[in-house]
């Protein structure tokens, strides 16, 4: 019985697989070299697909942040075990500052290994650093041993109270700035 209701099932959609799938003859005769019309970003993301590629987003500038006012953290910074150190300002320019002469010009600030050390950070850790790109159109992250570019990477605090980061051990075109967090793993 339950053959012969599965039979009876199959009979009746066939006819209607039949006619969803339609054909030529439904189509008015002026279009018969018609094609479907397909939008831009369809179109784009079927090339994607089938290039295998990844897609690119299209470059902005990003708006330039309004200054930090006094008194908030100028970086939020974690070490292994979720200890935060979110210095402001003032804590930030209490560090010990070093200058650095990178590609004929000088730079004052924090080192790396430094603020890593106050945030209680191993010497042996990999630092993650965020911000935005120096051409401005995007965020970006780096990611380094601490060991290779601590000393020669520093924190420098900018006019609009942010952080940028300079390097003689890591490329320039690396280089971020309006730095927004550090995570030492």
């Amino acid at each position: 019985m339950l053959r012969l209701r599965f039979a009876a099932a199959l009979l009746l959609l066939v006819p209607a697989a039949a006619a969803a799938c339609g054909g030529d003859d439904d189509a008015p005769a002026g279009d018969a070299g018609a094609s479907a019309t397909v939008s831009e970003a369809d179109a784009r993301r079927t090339e994607v697909a089938q290039g295998l590629e990844q897609p690119v987003a299209p470059d902005r500038p990003m708006p330039t942040p309004t200054p930090l006012p006094d008194g908030l953290p100028v970086l939020q910074v974690v070490a292994p075990g979720g200890t935060a150190y979110t210095p402001t300002r003032d804590e930030f320019k209490a560090l010990p500052a070093t200058t650095l002469k990178i590609g004929g010009k000088e730079y004052t600030g924090v080192t790396l290994a430094a603020v890593a050390a106050k945030a209680g950070a191993p010497a042996g850790s990999t630092a993650t650093i965020q911000g935005t790109r120096m051409d401005n159109l995007r965020y970006g992250a780096i990611r380094y041993p601490l060991a290779e570019v601590g000393e020669t990477t520093l924190l420098v605090l900018n006019e609009a109270g942010y952080l940028d980061l300079v390097s003689s051990s890591i490329p320039q075109e690396q280089w971020l700035h309006t730095l927004t967090g550090i995570a030492f793993q």
